[in-house]
């Protein structure tokens, strides 16, 4: 069924603007959504640019002047997601202060309640920094703040291992489960070198600790005028260092995954747990402080779950020879260094839920040259929900998105088929290849929306059941983190299920899962400016249309051609592996010549890593080129589409080229980039994710009648299907 916009227009004639423009009439949208995207794009545009010399300053240079004085807002610079974000927070926050006919449903109390605890700042000062210091206690104490080496009668083994049964996450290994390669539907334990951040999610992706030493001896100061000693923090500088210093060897360590991802070398084994412990032993380290009972670390984070793992049960090892340069690194440690840096590892956690100088110290030596001021605290307490499905519960029972999926719905069908369409007509891919991509789009399980789940409160109450929410803030972070890592764990044994949601409907992403095969665009991404069902094609296929595409991208990029449709892993038949990795260093190349202007005077540019961001860009690329194929097929049923207030003079294609773009645009002081975070991005810069895709493309060279030797249009065109 065509989807077909509702729109209030006005016929304008003559207007004079960009070359290109089929009619001289044309309607403009007057709604009050078109009026404001049509501003917002608007307001960003900088005219003085080029759009062939540079579409990005075109589209987004005057981000800067508009957000001088914004922003706090560091992982999620993207315009839209900006927009977007702040009004879906002031939505949130309306529900949880408002009243309810569900406020007596167990869960909405308790998520309620969470909510003031977390806004009650008065209380957390209160509490000060016992909450934590109980923690550190019942184990010896934290050596260092004590100031004796010998004051803890644990060995560091029995310190992680009392964190490890309380906050299921251990300093050294990582253990979870993922799908099995051979068959997706069953699940098996992983293990890798690692920590678990039970709480700083994104440490190591997108947030980062520049200034480490700092943080840790400002950190120290308040923990001993907490237990009133005055002991100069001058006296314990050795012990500092050698936290940091074995902290920074341990990251080395874990971090190898990473530069491993780089190159695609990751190493993975299958082995029994005694297997397993055998080889750790290997290491021939007969240290004490290298003891490690891998069985029973195992075996105390599923406890709690009820559920049995002997020396039999098998095991997928990640990089399984980070194991021996961990018993290396423990052995030649001495032990209260080790205590130390456990203790530290779960304090570093907290600081962001203690008080107000905790926070402080935390956003100080995190956030410096990222942002001006930290957030409003119903802006903080408001994203830390505790309770992310009872939320979700009731945003879902407020707003009525229905249209929004429908809209969504058929966008996507219509990228499907554009996606088919564009396999068939490769000229590179065998018959066979072409039938496994066409078959593997066919059966990729698009979760748009929410689940119906979520109209179901019985379901809601059952799924919260054995949950406590009390009036100490900290004790509810606890609580709410502990509960849901158990409820993870519990599903170790059940089949797979590829129509789970893997994150809640109010979450500001989308995803692809190529062991599930499945596509999740979550409500909080169904919403203008991404899309609207009363606004031109172009915006909503320029924006959210390119991420649907880009997603429906990883099902058949390098990666996503190792799974089938049901996520097994298969062997890709090397007549296509060869003939799609061809095509892939075009796109390499392209973005290895990419170079990011210097931050700051203290940093040299940097250089782009084509081989790491690889299929990003490439699924930058079919997306967008995908999305535009599907805009103008959908153009012909859909009829003459109207144009925005203030930019009459842009016909329809280029308005999808500056939807797409405007979407991407950055505030510039944000888009100074250190090198810690580029690093580990997978995706390129938002400015080169604009100029990479755009400048690949014929259709926006047509669209804005690009010379031949400008910079928009390469001579050499990085494509996959043509």
């Amino acid at each position: 069924m065509t989807f077909l916009p509702l729109l209030f227009c006005v016929i304008i004639a003559g207007a004079v603007g960009l070359p290109r423009r089929r009619s001289t009439e044309y309607t403009v949208c007057e709604s009050e959504v078109c009026r404001k995207v049509g501003e917002s794009i608007r307001r960003d545009m900088n005219d003085s640019y080029e759009p062939c010399t540079n579409f990005y300053e075109y589209g987004c240079g005057l981000r800067l002047e508009n957000n001088r004085t914004q922003s706090n807002d560091v992982e999620w610079s993207e315009k839209h997601i900006l927009d977007l974000k702040s009004r879906i927070s002031h939505r949130l926050k309306e529900i949880l202060e408002e009243q309810s006919e569900y406020d007596d449903l167990p869960p909405i109390k308790m998520m309620k309640q969470y909510y003031r605890s977390c806004i009650d700042e008065d209380a957390i000062e209160k509490h000060g920094l016992e909450p934590i210091q109980k923690l550190l206690d019942a184990k010896g104490g934290w050596p260092i703040q004590l100031g004796n080496h010998e004051a803890s009668n644990y060995t560091w083994q029995e310190v992680d291992d009392y964190y490890l049964q309380m906050f299921l996450a251990s300093s050294f290994i990582a253990i979870r489960y993922t799908p099995q390669k051979e068959n997706a539907t069953n699940l098996i334990l992983t293990v890798k070198v690692g920590t678990t951040y039970f709480l700083m999610k994104t440490i190591g992706k997108k947030r980062f600790v520049y200034w480490e030493t700092d943080r840790l001896v400002n950190v120290l100061r308040a923990f001993k005028r907490h237990i009133g000693t005055d002991v100069p923090i001058e006296n314990y500088i050795a012990d500092i260092s050698d936290i940091i210093k074995f902290s920074r060897n341990f990251r080395n360590i874990s971090q190898y995954e990473m530069n491993a991802k780089k190159v695609n070398e990751q190493d993975y084994d299958i082995m029994t747990i005694a297997e397993l412990q055998g080889y750790y032993d290997l290491a021939g380290t007969q240290q004490p402080t290298a003891q490690v009972n891998l069985l029973q670390k195992i075996q105390l984070l599923f406890k709690s779950s009820n559920i049995t793992v002997d020396v039999s049960t098998p095991v997928l090892v990640q990089n399984k020879h980070l194991l021996h340069q961990l018993a290396h690194l423990l052995g030649a440690t001495p032990p209260h260094v080790i205590v130390n840096y456990i203790h530290w590892n779960v304090v570093n956690q907290f600081l962001p839920y203690l008080t107000k100088e905790m926070r402080d110290i935390n956003f100080e030596t995190t956030y410096m040259e990222y942002i001006t001021k930290q957030k409003p605290r119903w802006e903080i307490c408001v994203e830390d929900t505790g309770l992310e499905e009872a939320l979700s519960f009731l945003f879902i029972k407020k707003y009525n998105m229905e249209n929004m999926i429908t809209g969504v719905t058929e966008m996507l069908d219509n990228i499907k088929t554009e996606m088919k369409r564009h396999i068939l007509n490769s000229t590179w891919t065998s018959a066979s290849a072409k039938h496994f991509m066409i078959d593997k789009i066919d059966n990729v399980i698009s979760l748009i929306g929410y689940s119906n789940w979520y109209n179901n409160q019985t379901a809601l109450i059952e799924y919260y059941e054995g949950l406590e929410v009390g009036e100490s803030y900290f004790k509810n972070k606890v609580a709410t983190t502990v509960f849901k890592t158990k409820r993870i764990l519990k599903d170790y044994l059940k089949p797979m299920n590829r129509t789970k949601w893997i994150f809640a409907p109010i979450t500001f992403n989308a995803a692809y899962a190529h062991q599930m095969n499945s596509m999740i665009i979550p409500a909080a991404v169904v919403q203008d400016p991404y899309f609207a069902p009363d606004i031109p094609l172009a915006i909503n296929y320029g924006a959210i249309g390119m991420i649907i595409g880009h997603e429906l991208a990883h099902s058949v990029d390098s990666t996503g051609m190792k799974y089938n449709k049901f996520g097994n892993e298969i062997t890709m038949d090397v007549e296509t592996a060869q003939a799609y990795k061809e095509r892939m260093k075009c796109f390499i190349d392209q973005y290895n010549n990419y170079t990011l202007t210097a931050a700051n005077e203290y940093r040299a540019a940097i250089q782009l890593d084509g081989v790491f961001t690889r299929n990003e860009n490439i699924a930058d690329n079919i997306g967008l080129e995908i999305a535009f194929a599907a805009f103008q097929r959908h153009k012909l049923t859909a009829g003459s589409q109207p144009r925005l207030t203030g930019l009459t003079d842009i016909n329809d294609e280029q308005l999808f080229f500056l939807s797409f773009a405007n979407s991407w645009c950055t505030a510039k002081k944000e888009r100074k980039y250190k090198s810690l975070n580029f690093n580990v991005n997978v995706h390129s810069p938002k400015e080169f994710r604009v100029l990479g895709t755009l400048s690949n493309m014929e259709s926006f060279s047509d669209a804005f009648n690009c010379p031949a030797d400008s910079p928009m249009n390469r001579d050499t065109k990085c494509t996959i299907w043509n």
